[in-house]
């Protein structure tokens, strides 16, 4: 963005600068072409208004940049809320798994099966909530009926297991859509970023060729190639493309020419 930016400014000043030099270098060109009651086009004015141009589309595109960047610094406290709020969820579903090693002791697999804490905790976020809210109903459910246990001293706190899974949830599911709005507000600015990007190039390109065009029609070479777009690198000029090319190495001595094709 910097580089875009920078070169920008550069070609928008020298639209700005030399307006009145183009200008009147192209008089002398056409001037012997006017007939009676033509007069001469404002060239200077029409730089001046491709520089204006170049300058809206670039401020435009580093403000969409700048709030792009904000957004994904806002990204970072929701995240560790829900990452925080998931880690609660979860200790407490590992401990009802590990604690089945009494459930399976006193009902069988059976039992485990039925009030689905056969499985692997899961590590997702949302998923987490998922399997927090179906274990917990399974918890409550009077409908599921466990096996006899196989000792009458062993028994199952089921509502008490469901209240404690059941408290970490509604922080978790905060978590998660404070994410998600983070999430759809961060593709809003990206977008943004995105258009401004397309629109800042396109001025660039036809504003950095229409000005070297016009100085190469004055008379200015020098100038033109400073402001030249590059064929390559969208937003940048063909010079400061080449200024930034690293240079060649240089071939040591005795080395075989390349082969033809190479």
């Amino acid at each position: 963005m910097t580089d875009r930016d920078k070169s920008s400014r550069a070609v928008a000043a020298s639209a700005e600068t030399h307006a009145d030099e183009i200008a009147k270098g192209i008089a002398t060109e056409l001037a012997p072409c006017l007939r009676s009651g033509e007069k001469m086009p404002d060239v200077a004015l029409l730089m001046r208004l491709v520089a204006r141009r170049l300058a809206a589309d670039t401020a435009a595109l580093v403000a969409a940049d700048d709030a792009h960047e904000r957004e994904l610094a806002d990204d970072a406290a929701p995240r560790e809320a829900r990452d925080e709020a998931a880690a609660r969820l979860r200790s407490v579903l590992v401990d009802v798994v590990d604690g089945c090693a009494a459930v399976d002791a006193a009902f069988g697999p059976a039992g485990l099966r039925k009030l689905l804490l056969d499985g692997a905790v899961a590590e997702d976020p949302s998923v987490l909530v998922t399997a927090g809210e179906r274990v917990a109903s399974a918890l409550r459910d009077a409908e599921i009926k466990l096996p006899k246990p196989r000792r009458a001293s062993m028994k199952l706190d089921r509502a008490a297991l469901a209240d404690e899974i059941a408290a970490e949830l509604p922080a978790l599911k905060r978590a998660l859509a404070k994410v998600a709005t983070e999430e759809r507000e961060k593709e809003a600015t990206l977008r943004a970023k995105q258009n401004a990007m397309r629109k800042s190039d396109k001025s660039f390109g036809q504003g950095a060729a229409l000005l070297a065009a016009s100085f190469t029609f004055a008379g200015l070479e020098d100038l033109a190639a400073k402001v030249r777009p590059s064929g390559r690198r969208p937003g940048r000029t063909a010079a400061e493309e080449d200024d930034a090319l690293p240079p060649e190495e240089p071939a040591s001595p005795g080395s075989p020419p390349p082969l033809e094709g190479d």
